[in-house]
């Protein structure tokens, strides 16, 4: 008599689910350009200042510190190699793609909550919709740049390559911190509330608004920070100075792309539990 042996399925096979979810990434990618096109128009259709709300709170906070600067209130320690709007304005606008990228998954899925459980569609649509908009504020971000780097006259050369890709290894550092938070912050609601509260607090550790202290204990803070490295040479390389923690970068990449893609396992293999959970 043959006997049959039933196992049950609930192992993960990493790389089968990494295949399985960019096969439903692919099929869902017209749902999520749709999802995210809604988005934006929902966002600007109603605005009379539209795209201006892109800049805002750029311009704002770099205004602020502009002012702090000038007035004598708070030494900034910039590099005297640019002048400080530039310093801020670049700083600013790198530190908002970087918080937009860490909160894009969490926020993405938040919003399609009263949907998740009641139709059926890969959920990695609402993922690749949040990276679409993303994408799409990022170049309004970049013209923003670009604006300021034609007032004072700076015209980049070939190190302006090393520039994005220093975004691409900042976006996937806060995207893989993200994605691996998504799974908690869809449960609970503290996760988006910490992440709102911290992420504020690190820009004093990184050279946002002002230089790495040249001694002292918040000159080491800023050292172990790894966004240090990357912010300078960003800002550096895109004013036309070489990059100098071109390994450091490569190595943070690679731990930050190996992080994503567990991040997104996680996501993938957690999705059915959270909708129960958020559903129920």
């Amino acid at each position: 008599m043959k006997t049959a042996i039933y196992s049950s399925d609930k192992q993960t096979h990493f790389f089968q689910e990494l295949k399985g979810m960019f096969s439903d990434i692919k099929s869902s990618n017209f749902l999520a350009y749709q999802l995210a096109k809604r988005d934006l128009q929902g966002q600007y259709r109603q605005s009379f200042l539209g795209f201006f709300w892109a800049f805002a709170p750029i311009i704002v906070n770099s205004l602020v510190w502009i002012f702090l600067n000038n007035s004598g209130t708070v030494n900034v320690n910039a590099d005297g190699n640019m002048p400080y709007v530039l310093f801020v304005i670049i700083g600013t606008t790198v530190w908002s793609i970087f918080t937009e990228s860490m909160l894009i998954p969490l926020t993405s899925v938040n919003s399609a909550k009263g949907i998740l459980s009641k139709i059926n569609f890969p959920k990695e649509a609402l993922l690749m919709s949040g990276i679409y908009k993303m994408g799409f504020n990022l170049i309004l971000k970049l013209v923003l740049i670009a604006i300021f780097l034609g007032i004072y006259g700076v015209l980049p050369n070939l190190n302006l390559l090393y520039f994005f890709l220093s975004l691409i290894v900042i976006i996937c550092l806060s995207m893989s911190i993200g994605l691996i938070l998504t799974p908690i912050g869809l449960i609970y609601t503290d996760v988006a509330k910490i992440i709102t509260t911290a992420v504020p607090f690190l820009m004093y550790f990184t050279p946002v608004v002002y230089a790495v202290p040249h001694a002292g204990f918040f000159k080491t803070l800023f050292e172990l920070n790894p966004l240090t490295f990357l912010f300078n040479d960003a800002r550096n390389t895109l004013l036309g100075y070489a990059p100098e923690n071109v390994i450091y970068a490569v190595v943070i990449f690679g731990l930050s792309f190996s992080l994503l893609l567990i991040g997104l396992v996680i996501f993938r293999k957690s999705m059915p539990i959270i909708i129960e959970k958020i559903g129920g």
